[in-house]
């Protein structure tokens, strides 16, 4: 039996964040000893979370390390090799295990997801060997993806308001007073991929357990 390992985008016990106090002002947050300017993302405008750590550490199944899921999300990087995944032929698109929260869409479906897409080999791997995977994931694949937003900590002068928060990029008021986390992707027209091992159960698992 071939053995599990953690895929990169695991989040490990020995990473924290680590990055200068947060301020905020009249322009939006930014990390004190510098201009928000010189410090935010320049693909999309928003200060992101900084992280630290070796990541030997024991992987947290089923938790994204912020700094990888940026990564790979921005990229299209595989969750657990950081390699281009390819891409089915005909025009399917690349392949996603999502969470049982999609198990009611209509399909084809728009799905928003923090989630990074797969390869195929790693996919049916973690349909074998992950008990994480077993309580309600499906595998689709998407022809066309979109950055649409970040998932992050909401500040306003008094400080931090919410955390995990939903900004999408559209929202360029409070995109100023969020740090973010994890980058948000719209799957856009993504259909179940049922030819890996185990996605039929998988499905009705997280049908049967109510995901929404």
């Amino acid at each position: 039996m071939k053995p599990l390992i953690a895929p990169a985008a695991a989040l490990r016990a020995d990473r924290r964040p680590n990055h200068p106090t947060v301020v905020v002002d009249d322009v939006g947050v930014r990390y004190a000893g510098g201009e928000r300017r010189h410090q935010v993302d320049q693909d999309f405008g928003v200060l992101v979370e900084r992280w630290s750590g070796p990541a030997t550490g024991i992987p947290q199944y089923g938790v994204l390390d912020p700094e990888v899921q940026w990564k790979a999300a921005d990229r299209r990087l595989c969750a657990h090799c950081l390699d281009s995944p390819e891409r089915e032929p005909g025009g399917a698109g690349g392949l996603w295990l999502l969470r049982g929260e999609a198990a009611q869409c209509v399909w084809p479906a728009d799905i928003r997801t923090t989630t990074p897409p797969i390869c195929r080999e790693h996919a049916e791997l973690a349909l074998e060997r992950c008990a994480t995977l077993r309580g309600g994931y499906l595998a689709v694949r998407v022809p066309e993806v979109e950055p649409v937003g970040v998932i992050g900590t909401l500040y306003d002068k008094g400080g931090p308001v919410s955390a995990d928060e939903l900004i999408l990029f559209t929202d360029a008021e409070r995109l100023r007073f969020v740090l973010a986390r994890y980058l948000v992707l719209e799957l856009r027209g993504a259909v179940l991929d049922r030819t890996l091992t185990g996605t039929r159960d998988v499905s009705r698992a997280a049908q049967r357990d109510g995901a929404t």
